[in-house]
């Protein structure tokens, strides 16, 4: 268990990792995806437990249906959707192509056209890397101070 704030994360993993944006799993019905940039140590969350937050870096919305979409608040430019549910989907890139979609399951995580199927990952390593050009890689290290907050060692907590 990890707290920031006077928030708790419980059983979670780092599936994603896109921009400097760092994307937290809870397993649950339904499950809940939330992710944060880290400034100065420190936690800043654009999306938590599937609920858009406000910050000065993003302007992150929720539709009807439960759709979140995060834009850079500087350029207006889209960065990702995240559609949640039992099948969590992240759109990253471009709302028209070219963009990369992601889904997360139970027992496997798809990217682009890559799947990686009950893997663990040691400790707070994250799952899968998305480049903003589309690329993706598999098992990225995350910096020392993402992984302070992770532990409930950084300022976040």
């Amino acid at each position: 268990m990890t707290r920031f704030g006077g928030n708790e994360f419980i059983g979670f993993s780092v599936p994603l990792v896109f921009a400097g944006r760092y994307f937290l799993l809870e397993p649950g019905e339904p499950s809940t995806l939330s992710a944060f940039i880290e400034i100065g140590g420190r936690p800043i969350f654009e999306v938590l437990k599937n609920e858009p937050v406000s910050n000065l870096h993003s302007d992150t919305t929720k539709s009807a249906t439960g759709i979140v979409t995060v834009a850079d608040k500087a350029t207006g430019r889209f960065l990702y959707k995240v559609r949640p549910g039992s099948e969590t989907s992240i759109v990253f890139g471009a709302l028209e192509a070219p963009h990369t979609t992601v889904l997360i399951r139970d027992g496997f995580i798809r990217a682009g056209g890559v799947t990686v199927g009950d893997c663990v990952f040691s400790g707070f390593q994250a799952g899968i890397l998305v480049e903003e050009g589309g690329g993706i890689a598999i098992g990225a290290t995350l910096p020392p101070a993402v992984l302070a907050i992770l532990s409930g060692r950084g300022q976040g907590n």
